[in-house]
């Protein structure tokens, strides 16, 4: 009897035991799940004393800036999800725990109801897509434990703003809730509070590769002194530049030249290596202004190593504005001094000493590629490295600014509650 008593302890004390650790993951994984999404440290241990909790912010992009912004500057990755409609990409960086999804096939409805913080990344550029940017901020006033939301928007070209004011000013209870606004091209509306400014970058929607040029490429001669690969219009002072090539080129063979009548939204793979190529194969790249002064192309030459020659003119009329350098960047991330006036059109660039070459008409091109002739190739070579480095630069300052962005969300949501 006593050695029955002895087993039948033995054997209760053995299912307590498996009781004690097995039972909640049994009947509670939901709440180890739920715990695992509410605290992205939950599963690597214990905080360490001290440290704080992260905050976390959904980046739902419709536009290639949401991916340069991604994969350029916030040097994220990317997944494909949802059979190839979406991609996905998570990512820690600083204080924030950031989580982006791109694709044609997002809806404000598929933000989870819980989202504190968003940024959504759109397209403001005509009024055609700007429908799109009012419904989303529409549905996304249903959405009741959003804090804080951010808009990283393409601008209109001509620099308008009345529509996103007037967008804004319709929907007082999303309108409270944004409180910041990164937008392309030399806005008025940028006051360094709520309203930043913000480059157009690479053109990602055709594919321009993220990866830096190797340093290998930036020490061997290149063939082309110049390029030009774009599409010449009426209205614009492009109309004076296939003349001004061609006269340069007759004696020297000096640029690469590719010219078309009609612009082109999705270049072909070879057309897309063409260009490429050109970039990789000259030591400047001219950037004529199109229906803005900015361009992709301006970004992509930096990418690559070659200069961008600016072209000191608004085509626009209204791109024109001066703003305090304090506006511009955060404290401590421009090269300038905060009280000094910037001028458009380049603020961004002008602000950050942009290594760039500015003329004031292309009938100063001939001088300049003369001058151009003159330089020694070691003095080539190091203009290139000082491009690439200075664009390396770049990119972290833009993130910087960005992360401050964000920052002043929770900062000013904390004033709010208080």
């Amino acid at each position: 009897m006593a050695r029955r008593s002895k087993m039948k302890i033995c054997l209760g004390l053995a299912a307590l035991v498996v009781v004690f650790f097995l039972l909640p993951n049994v009947l509670f994984p939901t709440v180890l799940q739920s715990l695992e999404q509410e605290d992205p440290q939950f599963h690597r241990g214990k905080r360490e004393k001290g440290q704080s909790r992260k905050h976390s912010v959904e980046i739902w992009s419709l536009t290639s800036a949401g991916v340069y912004l991604w994969l350029h500057i916030l040097k994220g990755t990317l997944t494909s999800s949802a059979g190839g409609r979406l991609s996905v990409g998570e990512k820690e960086f600083g204080s924030w725990n950031i989580r982006f999804t791109h694709g044609k096939g997002l809806a404000p409805e598929y933000i989870k109801p819980d989202t504190e913080y968003l940024v959504l990344a759109l397209n403001g550029r005509s009024e055609a897509v700007r429908s799109t940017l009012f419904v989303w901020l529409q549905q996304i006033q249903a959405l009741s434990q959003l804090k804080k939301v951010g808009l990283l928007l393409i601008g209109s070209e001509e620099c308008e703003d009345r529509w996103l004011l007037s967008h804004l000013s319709s929907l007082p209870d999303i309108d409270k809730k944004i409180s910041a606004v990164w937008m392309t091209y030399d806005y008025n509306l940028v006051d360094g509070r709520r309203f930043y400014q913000w480059p157009l970058g690479v053109a990602t929607y055709r594919n321009f590769p993220s990866s830096s040029i190797s340093s290998e490429s930036l020490v061997h001669p290149r063939p082309y002194r110049c390029n030009f690969l774009g599409t010449v219009y009426q209205g614009s002072t492009r109309l004076a530049l296939p003349k001004i090539l061609e006269d340069i080129n007759v004696d020297q063979r000096n640029c690469f030249v590719k010219i078309r009548t009609e612009w082109v939204a999705h270049e072909k793979v070879d057309s897309m290596e063409t260009y490429q190529h050109a970039l990789r194969s000259s030591d400047l790249t001219l950037c004529p202004t199109g229906k803005n002064a900015e361009s992709y192309r301006i970004y992509e030459a930096m990418a690559m190593g070659s200069v961008p020659v600016l072209e000191l003119a608004d085509p626009t009329g209204t791109c024109q504005s001066s703003v305090a350098n304090s506006k511009l960047l955060p404290a401590g991330l421009s090269m300038m001094s905060l009280a000094e006036e910037i001028a458009g059109p380049y603020r961004l660039l002008k602000s950050l000493h942009a290594p760039v070459i500015y003329i004031n008409s292309w009938s100063d091109l001939p001088e300049l590629i003369r001058k151009e002739n003159l330089l020694s190739l070691e003095q080539v070579i190091g203009r290139r490295r000082r491009i690439v480095k200075w664009y390396s630069d770049f990119r972290e300052t833009l993130a910087k600014a960005f992360m401050h962005g964000l920052d002043e969300m929770v900062h000013e949501e904390r004033r709010m509650g208080n």
